[in-house]
């Protein structure tokens, strides 16, 4: 069957209809891959690129936890820190030979409020979990990394629960002694605590900054295959204008001419 040249005119106008309809539409959207038909390929890659993207934001969420727990740690441990250092100062104060039991006897008081001070702080949680119980907690960020492990700190170990201990006091100048050695080695693994707290944030910041350079390069990727080109789309949706005015025109013509062949045989 033979199609007239209108019935083409109007075929052609309507596909260039459609083509100045699906470039307003990346130009609307931003996006070329507007159904799978656009590019399968691209879009089997893009929603991979996608999947991968959703994972980065969820270790970033892990990786920004990890960051306050540790640093909750820092700042527990410098408290700490500065309770043992009075301990110390409290050990040899009462050293001095000159003073009376009252005086030592005050000394052992403040002692014993530092205690349930640190008592205070090494049970200390966050969101649920023990900051200082020793457990090594593992920090998942991606599926192709080891995770990260944060925690680890211990402040229930022997040099420590001899400073808490009752039998450490401060009313003789022997007992005193005998009490800075204990405070020195327990004030020696709270500095080391804190050297650990230190290196596990430099830890962190390192996969941060490595994660979000991954996720800067992985979302430049995906834009590369989703994003429309502005420039490409507005000339296609110029020429695909262009060309159903061209139709529109040759259809009013043939119409015009019709009309004219049958006014004569009219």
């Amino acid at each position: 069957m033979q199609v007239d040249s209108n019935t083409q005119f109007i075929n052609q106008l309507n596909w260039h209809s459609n083509q100045s309809t699906r470039a307003l539409e990346r130009l609307a959207s931003g996006s070329r891959i507007l159904a799978p038909q656009d590019d399968t390929a691209g879009l089997a890659v893009a929603t991979r690129m996608q999947a991968q993207l959703a994972q980065y934001d969820a270790a970033k969420s892990n990786l920004a936890n990890a960051v306050s727990f540790t640093q909750t740690q820092g700042g527990f441990l410098e408290g700490a820190q500065e309770v043992f250092n009075r301990m110390g100062a409290l050990a040899i104060r009462a050293q001095d030979a000159t003073l009376n039991d009252e005086q030592r006897a005050l000394f052992q008081e403040e002692l014993r409020a530092l205690k349930e001070t640190f008592n205070d702080i090494r049970t200390t949680q966050f969101n649920g979990k023990e900051l200082f119980d020793g457990e090594e907690l593992n920090l998942a960020t991606s599926a192709n990394q080891n995770p990260v492990k944060v925690g680890g700190i211990d402040l229930f170990t022997p040099e420590i629960n001899t400073v808490t201990a009752r039998t450490t006091r401060l009313e003789t100048p022997e007992a005193a002694q005998s009490a800075l050695k204990t405070i020195t080695a327990a004030t020696e693994k709270i500095s080391l605590d804190r050297s650990l707290v230190g290196s596990t944030l430099a830890e962190l910041d390192s996969v941060s900054a490595g994660l979000e350079n991954e996720h800067i390069n992985a979302q430049a990727a995906l834009s590369r295959i989703t994003d429309s080109n502005i420039a490409d789309e507005a000339l296609n949706l110029s020429r695909q204008a262009t060309l159903a005015k061209i139709n529109i025109f040759s259809i009013n013509q043939e119409n015009e001419l019709k009309s004219r062949v049958i006014n004569l045989l009219g």
